[in-house]
């Protein structure tokens, strides 16, 4: 018998508003153990989010803080118009500290049907280079398949089922 994706998916999916403030995200991510979480606003699947998207906005606010120092280190200013760096780091700041899911997350889901072989499962995430896939019916979230669940399936013996 073939496995299917609703065979070894996560039926209890936690999810979140995409207006979530990203500092709340990561506490929800740690306080849960999870390392991603599906992105639904009315009912409706709008994204995914995880704390690859954290680092990748923590990185950039790194980024900026070292261009605005940068160009305060340029020798183009007169000492008296030269910026203030504390305040220029104040800004970066600003401009980061207000992001919300929606500013972070991933639209382009990845998804499958409950109906999708584990096989085909399987592909999907090592051709892609995910954590997890997604299992929708319609815009609806029914559950979620991390690349852990198909090694549980090969440490549990049922790999000659796939």
């Amino acid at each position: 018998m073939t496995l299917l994706a609703r065979d070894i998916m996560q039926a209890a999916v936690l999810s979140v508003r995409s207006n979530l403030p990203v500092a709340d995200l990561g506490d929800f991510l740690i306080s849960h153990r999870i390392g991603g979480v599906p992105v639904v606003d009315d009912g409706t699947l709008v994204g995914i989010v995880s704390r690859s998207d954290i680092v990748r906005a923590a990185s950039l606010d790194r980024s900026l803080a070292g261009v605005a120092l940068e160009a305060v280190e340029q020798s183009e200013f007169a000492p008296a118009e030269a910026p203030d760096p504390v305040e220029l780091l104040r800004t970066v700041a600003r401009t980061i500290e207000p992001l919300t899911v929606r500013q972070i997350m991933v639209v382009d889901t990845v998804t499958v049907s409950p109906d999708t072989p584990v096989k085909e499962v399987s592909r999907i995430l090592t051709d892609r280079h995910l954590h997890r896939v997604l299992v929708t019916e319609g815009t609806a979230v029914r559950g979620v398949i991390a690349a852990l669940d198909v090694v549980r399936l090969i440490a549990d013996g049922r790999v000659a089922d796939l």
